[in-house]
């Protein structure tokens, strides 16, 4: 099975890091074992914010929202919340590009099982971000 990344945009604007983060997604996906397409919804901080509120009760925004579906052929949607990862870049040290990048595999990793509840958990799950974001 082919592992698909689709990226879709609330305003429907072009997103020039797709080329870029499409073949990235796909491998960790490869590695991971996950057998299944990835939907990823690029949003303004209100849409975030809402969704926030709506599914975790959190009433703020986030960088990135990871819904796991579970479908066949569909391992969920990742919302990520584009102005909000510009304005957090500098705070990481990072570029767009790569703030954009650490969320996407981020969000990925939360669909592949990975958790950042417990020190042991947020710990093997920076391991991986730093495996797949270098």
């Amino acid at each position: 099975m082919s592992y698909k990344i689709s990226f879709f945009s609330v305003s429907n604007k072009k997103f020039p890091w797709q080329k870029l983060l499409e073949p990235l997604a796909e491998a960790l996906l490869r590695t991971e074992k996950k057998k299944a397409s990835v939907n990823v919804i690029l949003c303004d901080n209100a849409t975030q914010r809402e969704l926030n509120r709506k599914y975790r009760k959190l009433d703020c925004v986030t960088d990135v929202l990871s819904f796991a579906l579970n479908e066949p052929g569909l391992l969920g949607e990742i919302y990520i919340a584009e102005e909000h990862v510009k304005k957090q870049a500098p705070a990481y040290g990072n570029s767009y590009y790569k703030e954009l990048k650490r969320v996407l595999v981020h969000g990925l990793l939360h669909l592949c099982g990975y958790n950042h509840r417990t020190a042991s958990e947020r710990k093997a799950m920076r391991e991986r971000e730093m495996f797949y974001c270098g």
